[in-house]
């Protein structure tokens, strides 16, 4: 650690210390979370995708099957 950073911390006391280690361990538990949701966010990106896909053929099929139970 950077003396010059000790130092600071020593000025602002015990409140001070806990409310840097504190922020610290947010940043940390944030950037963690962070990660995980870029996670779930792509596998919900492609469920959307094959929902999608699978949408459309069904529209496909639906339209396909109509036309031929109107021919009769």
């Amino acid at each position: 650690m950077d003396t010059e950073f000790i130092k600071y911390l020593s000025t602002l006391g015990l409140g001070g210390i806990l409310a840097a280690f504190m922020f610290h361990f947010y940043r940390k538990d944030v950037e963690r979370y962070t990660e995980l949701w870029r996670g779930q966010s792509e596998q919900l990106i492609q469920v959307v995708k094959e929902n999608t896909t699978a949408i459309t053929s069904n529209a496909e099929i639906t339209k396909a099957l109509h036309k031929h139970i109107t021919k009769e």
